[in-house]
């Protein structure tokens, strides 16, 4: 095993339920909507885990307390895995697998990704641009009938997000990916509550993005540090973390 998992405690979540995913990349896209449905729909801490290999510089500390970086939450029928911490290139098979593992074992209805797609012009759009991919064809269609956005059509997705979503679909497991036009290394609230739009309409797992918004700048602020730790595993990237 490369890594360690120590439950708090068994959650209870009646069906449909969902993994949703939040792993710093692009924008913080998908890490700083996992942290805010954490936040505002109070969910309990139920798990953490410790990666054999990940060392992290940089601590989540909670009321005096130092936390493990990464952490698995619930609230209804809604679980989080959040990570407060870059999660480097060599990791990403462990990650994916740790994911795909807790997927599995709370035999949720489908994981649900998210992250940005890093457009030069992100200043000058009002509109931002949310598509979706997803891991197998049924899920596709469903996906399809609800109208839910664009279908992210050809391109590619790189990241700590690419390796589950193959390990998903060789798992058989249903996934949805929602991408969501961001900054490539600066935080993008604005970018977070347009993808908790749709994952709210997918899911039925209701909550208003109207806090975020309004906090938009004062977590740019509490998350630089994350950012400046995120932006060493894409400096280096040749082009965008993904492409609609």
């Amino acid at each position: 095993m490369s890594y360690e998992t120590v439950m708090l405690e068994e959650p209870t979540l009646p069906k449909p339920r969902y993994l949703f995913v939040g792993l710093p990349d692009a924008g913080l896209v998908g890490q700083i909507a996992a942290e805010y449905l954490i936040r505002e729909t109070r969910m309990a801490e139920v798990a953490h885990f410790y990666l054999q290999k990940l060392s992290p510089t940089i601590v989540q500390v909670s009321g005096g307390l130092a936390k493990p970086p990464i952490r698995l939450y619930y609230s209804q029928n809604m679980l989080v895995f959040n990570s407060w911490v870059a999660i480097p290139p060599a990791l990403a098979t462990d990650v994916a697998e740790l994911v795909c593992s807790l997927a599995t074992k709370f035999d949720v209805y489908a994981l649900i990704s998210v992250t940005g797609i890093p457009v030069p012009n992100r200043l000058d759009l009002e509109r931002l641009g949310v598509y979706w991919i997803t891991s197998n064809e049924e899920l596709a269609k469903e996906t399809e009938k609800m109208s839910l956005a664009p279908r992210f059509d050809e391109g590619y997705i790189a990241g700590p997000y690419a390796p589950i979503l193959l390990e998903s679909k060789r798992r058989g497991l249903r996934n949805l990916v929602v991408t969501v036009e961001s900054f490539l290394d600066l935080p993008d609230p604005e970018a977070s509550a347009a993808a908790i739009e749709v994952v709210s309409k997918f899911t039925g797992f209701s909550v208003s993005t109207d806090n975020l918004l309004k906090e938009a700048e004062a977590i740019r602020a509490r998350i630089r540090g994350l950012m400046e730790e995120t932006k060493k595993n894409i400096s280096g990237r040749a082009g965008p973390t993904t492409y609609a």
